[in-house]
């Protein structure tokens, strides 16, 4: 079956969420620590109409027909605040393939469509976070070019008795 990749529309929003829960539930699989807000997960109907009217965000579906969709990838721009150059720069927020759709090269031409947006935009810098046990999202990453920049770290600090 052919996927059509195209740009995200109000009518995809649905589809979208469901796509976004299902990203949360596999990301919480991964990794115990990774915990999502479920009540603000069942609320993506209602942000992804505010994402999907702003500017610095865009967003790109995998179509696989009859309005089921496949995957999808969200980017945005980000402004940096703390000296780093350059001070705008792409970040992709979400990037997520159903199972039965992993490995069979549909992130490819929705990043190709986020790199013209980027660059309309005059954003020559792109960066991501992958959740550290996404061994599969990570060489994917890899493979598509991203390299090592920074390392982001974690501690869970405990609530002392008073």
């Amino acid at each position: 079956m052919a996927v059509e990749t195209r740009p995200a529309r109000a009518a995809d929003i649905p589809e979208i969420a469901r796509l976004v829960a299902a990203m949360a539930a596999y990301h919480e699989s991964l990794d115990e620590r990774a915990r999502f807000d479920w009540e603000e997960i069942r609320q993506a109907p209602v942000w992804l109409q505010t994402v999907l009217a702003r500017d610095h965000h865009a967003l790109w579906v995998a179509e696989a027909g009859d309005g089921h969709l496949a995957g999808y990838l969200w980017v945005r721009l980000v402004r940096d605040h703390s000296g780093y150059l350059p001070r705008v720069r792409g970040y992709v927020n979400h990037a997520y393939r159903e199972e039965n759709w992993r490995g069979k090269g549909l992130i490819k031409p929705m990043l190709e469509a986020a790199y013209e947006w980027f660059l309309s935009k005059g954003v020559t810098v792109v960066t991501l976070l992958v959740l550290h046990r996404n061994w599969n999202g990570s060489s994917a990453w890899y493979k598509l070019g991203y390299e090592d920049w920074t390392d982001e770290r974690r501690l869970e600090l405990k609530l002392r008795a008073k």
